[in-house]
């Protein structure tokens, strides 16, 4: 890490005579004395829990949380199923595992999962960030993405939209391909 990184925020770590440290969106170990500084995941072997991930989860649920509906493309089940839990998807118009994903929204909902979408259009799609600006100002957003994710243009709207802040967030907390997948407690689940 560079001499003059900032650090974002720092703790009392699980290790003994470590503090865990945010530096950008990367975790790191440094020495109580300030010596030593670890760059990685920290696990508790006996207990098979990654210390990492435990923290990255609770930094993901606070960032998320103050993300309102209005940034949001919510697919929620219908019903008379209730909605018995609540996902957020960071997701790409042009990705296709996010394609693959939302071909699977019907089943789902009627599982009682309801899903948050949130834009993050990489880089390596060029235009998916305007497409997913289309989506967001078109007047029917849940039925423009459904459309942009089985491969139909979405135009060329635009408007006030999320697109970057929502982008920029997703960088914020490490995430970096699409479709990530965190659950309510800020955990990301595994696709």
């Amino acid at each position: 890490f560079a001499p003059n990184a900032k650090i974002e925020a720092a703790q009392e770590s699980p290790i003994p005579g470590f503090y865990e440290a945010i530096v950008g969106s990367e975790f790191v170990y440094v020495s109580k004395d300030g010596r030593y500084m670890l760059d990685g995941s920290a696990f508790d072997v006996a207990n098979k829990r990654d210390l990492t991930q435990e923290s990255r989860a609770k930094v993901r649920k606070v960032a998320l949380d103050k993300v309102g509906p209005d940034k949001r493309i919510v697919f929620a089940p219908k019903a008379p199923v209730q909605a018995k839990h609540t996902i957020t998807v960071f997701t790409d118009v042009d990705c296709p595992f996010c394609r693959r994903f939302h071909e699977q929204i019907a089943a789902y909902n009627a599982k009682g999962i309801a899903v948050d979408y949130l834009f993050f259009p990489l880089s390596i799609h060029p235009g998916a960030d305007k497409k997913a600006q289309a989506v967001w100002c078109s007047k029917d957003r849940a039925e423009a993405f459904t459309a942009a994710m089985s491969g139909k243009d979405p135009g060329t709207a635009t408007c006030p939209n999320p697109v970057a802040e929502t982008a920029d967030l997703a960088q914020s907390i490490g995430i970096a391909a699409t479709p990530t997948i965190i659950g309510p407690d800020g955990a990301q689940i595994p696709n």
